[in-house]
């Protein structure tokens, strides 16, 4: 009788991949985290996502993403977070803040989803370091109470501008479930001050080179 062929031995468990910080420029990965957003916003919800940041940036861990978070540019039109306000947002910024703001300083941040909790905190680590190394001074977003206390925790100053008024989206606010149930606020940043405090704690993550992304055609 023939002896049985030894088969490989394999590991009882994989051990997972280290996650990853990186923004999705090609169609793929954009798909990905705009898949995730729209599911983790309908659980959490019921909303159905009808606008997505033009730039999105993920938590990785090898292909897939476990946290999402988009960016918008003053500089390149009108922001969501202009909707509930009476004047541009380097305007309200320049008058919270007490200092010049120029419109190409500030960005607004949104689609924030996650596949798990924990995760809110290293995604806020890397965006604070991406954004502040790009130039960006001054940020406006929306956070429910749950949101804007992960951040705090952090240590970093948020300066509460409104409630966030259902009412100022028309019809659009059909679209957003039970969100505006949490009384969600438009709050302000200085992320200049934020990035300053975060990196003489020793809390920004350790610079690395950008991940190549290759075979698919970039986004217009």
């Amino acid at each position: 009788m023939p002896e049985p062929k030894c088969l490989p031995c394999l590991p009882a468990t994989a051990t997972p991949s280290p996650l990853h910080w990186q923004e999705a420029r090609h169609w793929t990965r954009r798909r990905r985290l705009e898949h995730l957003i729209r599911r983790r916003f309908a659980e959490e919800h019921g909303a159905t996502v009808t606008q997505l940041l033009p730039r999105l940036f993920g938590l990785w861990q090898g292909d897939w993403p476990l946290a999402a978070v988009g960016v918008r540019s003053a500089a390149s039109g009108p922001l969501f977070q202009e909707r509930y306000l009476d004047v541009a947002a380097e305007r309200l910024l320049a008058e919270r803040f007490a200092r010049p703001v120029a419109r190409h300083q500030v960005a607004e941040i949104g689609n924030l989803a996650s596949r798990r909790p924990g995760l809110q905190r290293p995604l806020f680590l890397h965006l604070v370091d991406q954004l502040g190394r790009e130039g960006i001074g001054w940020l406006l977003f929306t956070a429910t109470p749950e949101v804007a206390n992960g951040i705090r925790r952090l240590g970093l100053t948020l300066e509460p501008v409104m409630v966030a008024d259902p009412a100022r989206l028309g019809a659009e606010r059909a679209c957003w479930g039970r969100y505006y149930e949490r009384r969600p606020w438009v709050m302000a940043g200085d992320l200049r001050r934020a990035h300053r405090e975060l990196g003489a704690r020793g809390l920004l993550p350790a610079p690395r080179p950008p991940a190549a992304e290759v075979g698919h055609a970039h986004l217009a």
